[in-house]
C-alpha cells in the first residue's frame, strides 16, 4: 500500500481478511514515522521508508495506490515499470491524458491496472444493469445519479486542493458519472458548479446525453458542511446529524414503463436494494444479491485478474472514458481540468 491513507482499512485492509490469497504485506508513506504508526495500528508487517523502496521489493506482488488524485498516474506508472500490478483508487488519474499514459504503460508491460470504483464489482450492480437491459422500465429516457457526501475532514483535506487534483466532481462526482456510464456512453451538455476555493468545486451539477439512444442524464455531486469546516475539530468526534451533514447516494433510471431506484449503489449492503415501480405505482423490490461489502468483491476480482487471468472488470479503456467525461464536465462548468504532478 502506497501512503497511510484513511481509505486503507475500508478499501484494502479489512477486505483482505475476507479474500483468500491476499495479504497486506507492507506500507510506505512520505513520513516513515507515520507509516510505522499506521502499520502498528493495522497489523501490517513491513514498513518501507519510501514508495520506491516498496516497489523495488521482491516480497511485494501487487500495489494498492490510494494517494492523492494528482499522484495516481505517476506512481501507477512507476509501479507498473517495477513489475507490480496496480489496484488504483478512483478517479483513475487527474485527467484523461494521464489516463491514456497509464493505459499505454499497462499495455506495454502486460500488467493489470484496475480502477477501484468498487461498486460495479458487487452483484447488485450487474443485476441493475440487467433489469434495465431486460426492459423492466421500458425504453430508458433519463438517468439521474445523486452523490452527496458529508465533509468532515477540515480545510486541509486533499479533496479540497487544486494542486492535488481535488474537487467534488473528482470524488463524489466520479462515482456519479461511472454509475451513469453503466447504461451507455455519454456526452456533457451543460454544467454548473459552486466553488469553495478557487477552481475547487464544492458542488457540481451536470446535464448529459446518451450518445446512441438520445436519452438524457443528470448528476449532482456535492460535499455538504464545507462552510462549517472551521467548527469541525476531530472528524471522528462529529455527530453528522447534529451538524446537518447530508449523505445521499442513489441512481434513478426512468423509462416508458416506470422507474428503477438503486438505493446506495456504493454500499448496497447498507442500502435497501433495487426497486422497480411502474406508472400505476406497483412495485417490485429486489434485495441486494449478496450481503457483502463492495470492496471485498473488488479485491476478489483484482486477485482473480492478477493471479488467475480473470477479466479486468474496470480496465483502463473504461477509465479513460470516465476521465474524458470528467474533463468535459469541468470544461462545461468553466473550471480547469485537474492536473497531476
Amino acid at each position: 500500500m502506497l501512503g497511510a491513507a484513511w481509505i486503507g482499512p475500508m478499501g484494502l485492509i479489512e477486505p483482505a481478511k475476507e479474500v483468500d490469497g491476499v495479504e497486506v504485506a507492507a506500507v510506505a508513506a512520505r513520513d516513515p514515522q507515520r507509516a510505522r504508526a499506521y502499520a502498528d495500528e493495522h497489523g501490517i508487517p513491513l514498513v518501507f521508508d519510501s514508495y520506491d523502496d516498496l516497489l523495488a521489493s521482491e516480497e511485494i506482488d501487487a500495489v494498492y495506490n490510494p494517494l492523492p488524485n494528482s499522484h495516481h498516474a505517476r506512481w501507477a506508472i512507476v509501479a507498473l515499470d517495477a513489475g507490480k500490478p496496480v489496484l488504483l483508487e478512483k478517479p483513475f488519474t487527474a485527467n484523461a491524458d494521464e489516463a491514456r499514459q497509464v493505459a499505454e504503460v499497462a499495455e506495454r508491460t502486460g500488467l493489470v491496472v484496475m480502477e477501484a470504483y468498487h461498486w460495479p464489482f458487487h452483484p447488485q450492480a450487474q443485476r441493475a444493469i440487467e433489469l434495465v437491459a431486460d426492459g423492466a422500465v421500458g425504453e430508458m429516457s433519463h438517468v439521474k445519479a445523486t452523490m452527496v457526501f458529508p465533509s468532515m475532514h477540515g480545510a486541509d483535506d486533499i479533496r479540497y486542493r487544486y494542486d492535488l487534483a481535488g474537487g467534488a466532481l473528482m470524488d463524489t462526482g466520479s462515482y456519479a458519472l461511472s454509475n451513469l456510464r453503466a447504461f451507455g456512453e455519454l456526452e456533457a451538455v451543460r454544467a454548473e458548479c459552486e466553488e469553495m476555493a478557487p477552481d475547487i468545486d464544492r458542488k457540481m451539477t451536470a446535464e448529459l446525453r446518451y450518445r446512441h439512444s438520445g436519452a438524457t442524464a443528470s448528476m449532482v455531486s456535492e460535499f455538504t458542511g464545507t462552510d462549517r469546516k472551521a467548527e469541525l475539530g476531530d472528524p471522528e468526534d462529529i455527530d453528522p446529524e447534529a451538524f446537518g451533514f447530508e449523505f445521499r447516494a442513489e441512481v434513478v433510471v426512468t423509462g416508458s414503463k416506470g422507474r428503477l431506484l438503486i438505493d446506495n449503489p456504493l454500499a448496497p449492503m447498507w442500502g435497501s436494494g433495487l426497486t422497480v415501480t411502474d406508472h400505476d405505482g406497483n412495485t417490485v423490490h429486489h434485495e441486494p444479491a449478496e450481503q457483502v461489502a463492495t470492496y471485498t468483491c473488488q479485491l476478489r476480482a483484482f486477485r482473480a485478474c492478477v493471479e488467475d487471468d480473470g477479466p479486468n472488470l474496470y480496465p483502463p479503456s473504461e477509465s479513460i472514458k470516465t476521465m474524458e467525461l470528467i474533463d468535459a464536465v469541468y470544461r462545461a462548468a468553466g473550471l480547469p481540468i485537474r492536473v497531476g504532478v
